[in-house]
């Protein structure tokens, strides 16, 4: 229960501090997507079905702070942390050193996989030649602007977030001693 409400009111604040804090120093269209991050460094550490409704709830979330149709970010965060599931199960080997790389390029994929569909979800509003509008987007200043930040709130949060997996870890296995 107090893993529950520790992660839920991680990605609240998450949220929050994307929302309404970071646009202050970051441009409009490059702001970093902290809540994003926390949800592919979770999914690459344990499987699916764990992460998944911590997906839905921080793209809910995401939805209802940033006024887009509800849904939109929903369905970007359970894709990109399907994905993100796929690739590490592939890559992620327990023993491996180079984790944190293979983690980083985790996050370049995941990113992308975010802007387009977001991207093409806001390109199909009204029109299909919105789409097309929004393709400098994906490959211009702006798209490798929000990646290094993404890479950056990635760097900042990695240890934190690992650290707290283990003491969740060491939480759910204590071992209790009837007399």
């Amino acid at each position: 229960m107090m893993q529950n409400i520790a992660i839920g009111s991680i990605l609240f604040l998450s949220t929050i501090m994307q929302i309404s804090f970071l646009p202050v120093f970051f441009t409009d269209r490059s702001v970093p997507d902290v809540t994003l991050v926390i949800i592919m460094i979770w999914i690459a550490r344990a499987d699916f079905n764990s992460v998944l409704k911590w997906a839905i709830i921080g793209g809910l979330m995401a939805d209802i702070a940033s006024f887009q149709p509800v849904g939109l970010n929903v369905f970007a965060f359970v894709t990109v942390a399907f994905i993100i599931n796929s690739l590490s199960k592939r890559f992620l080997v327990p023993q491996f050193a180079g984790k944190f790389f293979i983690l980083i390029i985790l996050v370049v994929v995941g990113t992308a996989v975010n802007q387009a569909i977001i991207g093409f979800a806001a390109g199909m509003g009204g029109q299909t030649a919105g789409v097309f509008r929004n393709i400098p987007f994906f490959f211009g200043q702006g798209f490798f602007l929000k990646l290094l930040y993404n890479l950056g709130a990635f760097a900042i949060l990695y240890w934190p977030l690992k650290k707290l997996d283990k003491i969740f870890a060491y939480q759910n296995n204590r071992v209790i001693i009837k007399r």
